[in-house]
């Protein structure tokens, strides 16, 4: 599990081991995944798992870890044409989370935020509120903390039921077809008149 950082291989490990993590929560769930489980399945001692991360708390809290910042995210979108921010919102979500770069991560604070208040705390803020909330603040003629809160809302339900709930239709549809008919959602929900 080398990876050129470290001549023993223990930042390979490191990650190997987060992956893992993130994989277990993304099938587990919060309460399915443990400091063993982890060992187990990454092929070490669970001690080496503690040794990087501590408690199985810590070692959740850096698995469902995104890059970006959501804000510098919603500004870029906001340069681009207003008249297509619904589609090009969606466009972008559905690459990051379709990406085998940063699916797992994405996947994994998904379905942790359903049992856990703190990690759906962490999406509120994140999610909602900064990314939302910063389009809605640059795009929209009115409430933006509504706009951005019903934004969110059908984004999180497409993203359960794609890749969360198996069975549904939207697992099988395009990336471009989602992002064409979602955009319609969030294009009305950030700019167009909510009392239409």
């Amino acid at each position: 599990m080398t990876n050129g950082h470290s001549p023993d291989g223990a930042t390979g490990t490191r990650q190997a081991i987060l992956d893992i993590a993130r994989r277990e929560i993304s099938e587990r769930g919060l309460a399915g995944v443990s400091i063993r489980s982890v060992a187990r399945r990454a092929g070490v001692d669970p001690r080496l798992v503690r040794h990087y991360y501590g408690s199985k708390e810590q070692l959740l809290r850096h698995a469902v870890q995104v890059e970006g910042d959501p804000v510098d995210l919603a500004r870029e979108l906001l340069n681009g044409s207003r008249r297509r921010l619904g589609r090009a919102t969606a466009a972008v979500l559905l690459s990051h989370w379709d990406d085998p770069r940063t699916m797992i991560p994405y996947r994994a604070r998904l379905s942790a935020s359903l049992t856990s208040e703190e990690i759906a705390a962490l999406m509120r803020d994140e999610f909602v509120q900064a990314f939302f909330g910063t389009l809605a603040r640059g795009a929209s003629p009115d409430r933006p903390d509504l706009r951005a809160a019903l934004a969110a809302s059908q984004v999180i339900g497409l993203a359960l039921c794609r890749y969360l709930i198996e069975g549904t239709e939207l697992a099988d549809r395009t990336r471009d077809e989602l992002a064409l008919s979602m955009g319609r959602v969030i294009q009305h929900y950030l700019t167009a008149d909510l009392a239409d």
